[in-house]
């Protein structure tokens, strides 16, 4: 049900839960699930929450946090690093190729 909300003095309707537009629908068939975004190859910038960047490639996701392959370092270090969920306050993916997907005829 779309819903009317006053923005600088108009009333402008805003698409309730199931009143998307076909716009809506398209961008939410083309937008990367999370699982795509964070799996294994992908390059990624973290931001931790004590302030700490870091850039690398996802080794392996679980549960308990990511695994991250530092190879790729300007400082010429490598190695890899587990980062918990609890110390990640964001992550940064470049870009995100999604999963094909086989359609299959109903």
């Amino acid at each position: 049900m779309p819903v009317k909300q006053k923005i600088r003095g108009e009333m402008v309707d805003r698409g309730g839960a199931n009143g998307g537009g076909t716009e809506s629908r398209a961008w939410q068939g083309q937008a990367p699930k999370v699982s795509d975004a964070l799996r294994k190859g992908v390059y990624v910038s973290i931001v931790t929450w004590g302030g700490r960047e870091l850039a690398g490639t996802i080794c392996d996701r679980e549960q308990t946090g990511l695994l991250l392959d530092l190879s790729e370092r300007e400082d010429g270090s490598d190695g890899y690093v587990f980062l918990p969920w609890s110390s990640i306050e964001q992550v940064n993916i470049g870009s995100v190729t999604p999963r094909r997907v086989k359609v299959l005829p109903t």
